[in-house]
């Protein structure tokens, strides 16, 4: 084939040159065929890539189909059951209730019900009239002054530089129609954060960004400024995360422009390196320090942690030290192993931490024997898209839920899986000027406020179809899982008090 190559197009360059001296008038032909000669030759001489190497030319296509094999299968191949990780069936939800359109489909289900681990909600043969539920919860400790009224649903941090500032925005406008909760991730506390001016649960991590010093460490004046800021209600200290849970960051150089530099305190177009522990604090005592700090500089906001749960024996411990010394964070946010980010590391990405079902119901047990259950509130994370995601997460101890990934649905995000590369179609996960403008904040805040209120309307006749008036009712048993060919069981049986 290579051999063949070659001669091929010393063939075709014989006879291009030819054609051009007898047929001068021919000369437009050379513009089209001497440019795919040349691609030609880059492939048979180039040594990275064994295909085109083998295949000129025609490798270039094999290559191209490799890069863009998940847009492929998601616009043309998957059936709607089929997608990863998120299937039509799921995306259509979010979009069909961002888009405040018919919220209804037609004959039947396609999810299986003979598929093992298929789950499923039990109605009630007389369903409640009425919901007297206002589905907002107050988040705060008997050590907290001012405790805030959040939302069941609220959106999850993503940090600006990660999503972009049309997005920032979309989000932070659809949170202030809709009501409920914008976490600013990691990357920062900015003017696209307080636009709309909806409620901010401000988080910083391992990197400190927006209250760092020169050397990367807490600073406690710059941390008292943002927390003072009346938009801010709640402070997240982001222990790790699920897609990368004991693993640090970089914020490529290339990434790091002049405004995320500002909102971060760091130095532009520098590589920005996020440990994987923090500095300010080093055991569960110091932890307890510093968030009574953080208390008394926020002037007595919520203050929470948020984690992937990994050694179980670890948490066990630290909710033991909360109660020794009751001291203990507001709230905890719990992160599963199946949540997202723009990137991670590959064995993070697929095989660490606990999936959420079996943490939130794990921390909850945890909660419960220590005696902390009514002054620690859990925040629960981890593909939450659906009315029935939310009451699973409820029915297994969670007081509330954050989303990621149903609100970028909600922008308009087509799952490209583009996030890490500064090319995504959408305008979400890039800084790229001219797609940014892709992204219109006027319509897609409606979007995300859409979404949410139709979620919760959702919410509200799920529980009215089980006979439910309001959350107090809510139990594991109301929940089924087809654990084989032979039978199933419900939650109240998998995940037992």
């Amino acid at each position: 084939m290579r051999k063949g190559f070659i001669i091929t197009a010393v063939i075709i360059l014989v006879a291009l040159f030819a054609t051009i001296f007898w047929f001068p008038f021919l000369w437009w032909a050379g513009l089209i065929i001497l440019p795919i000669l040349v691609l030609g030759l880059v492939d048979y001489f180039q040594k990275s890539s064994n295909i085109r190497r083998t295949y000129p030319l025609l490798g270039r296509i094999t290559n191209f189909l490799e890069e863009q094999r998940h847009v492929v299968q998601e616009s043309l191949l998957l059936n709607r059951t089929e997608g990863k990780p998120f299937n039509w069936i799921q995306k259509e939800i979010v979009y069909k209730r961002a888009a405040n359109t018919l919220m209804n489909q037609p004959f039947g289900t396609q999810i299986p019900y003979d598929q093992v681990g298929r789950e499923w909600f039990t109605h009630s043969t007389y369903p409640a009239n009425q919901i007297n539920d206002d589905f907002r919860v107050l988040i705060g400790s008997s050590h907290c002054s001012k405790p805030y009224s959040a939302s069941i649903l609220n959106l999850a941090g993503m940090s600006f530089g990660s999503i972009s500032k049309n997005a920032t925005l979309a989000f932070n406008g659809g949170a202030k129609i809709a009501g409920f909760a914008q976490n600013t991730g990691e990357g920062g506390f900015t003017p696209y954060h307080q636009k709309y001016g909806a409620d901010i649960i401000f988080q910083f991590g391992i990197g400190y960004f927006g209250c760092r010093d020169a050397e990367g460490n807490f600073d406690a004046k710059k941390f008292t400024d943002i927390a003072s800021n009346e938009v801010v209600k709640m402070v997240e200290i982001k222990i790790s995360q699920g897609a990368k849970p004991g693993y640090g960051a970089i914020l490529p150089a290339k990434k790091n422009t002049k405004e995320i530099a500002d909102f971060r305190d760091v130095e532009q177009g520098t590589e920005i390196h996020s440990p994987a522990f923090h500095s300010a604090f080093g055991n569960d005592v110091e932890m307890l320090k510093f968030i009574s700090d953080l208390r008394t500089l926020s002037n007595g906001k919520p203050i929470g942690i948020k984690l992937c749960i990994g050694q179980k024996d670890e948490f066990e411990s630290m909710v033991k030290t909360f109660a020794e010394k009751q001291n203990y964070p507001d709230f905890i946010a719990i992160d599963g192993a199946e949540g997202g980010s723009g990137a991670a590391h590959m064995e993070s990405l697929h095989w660490a931490g606990m999936p959420i079902i079996e943490a939130v119901h794990f921390v909850n047990g945890i909660l419960k024997n220590y005696g902390l259950r009514d002054e620690i509130k859990v925040m629960a994370a981890g593909k939450i898209i659906s009315a029935f995601d939310i009451y699973r997460m409820l029915a297994l101890g969670a007081d509330t839920c954050y989303s990621a990934r149903g609100m970028m649905f909600a922008l308009g995000c087509v799952q490209s899986l583009k996030c890490n590369l500064d090319t995504c179609p959408t305008g979400i996960t890039t800084m790229d000027p001219s797609r940014v403008a892709s992204l219109v904040v006027s319509d897609k805040k409606t979007k995300v406020a859409n979404y949410h209120k139709n979620t919760i309307e959702g919410f509200k006749e799920l529980l009215k179809s089980m006979g439910l008036e309001n959350r107090k009712g809510i139990n594991k048993k109301y929940i089924l899982r087809l654990m084989n060919e032979n039978g199933t069981k419900t939650y109240q049986e998998i995940y037992p008090n």
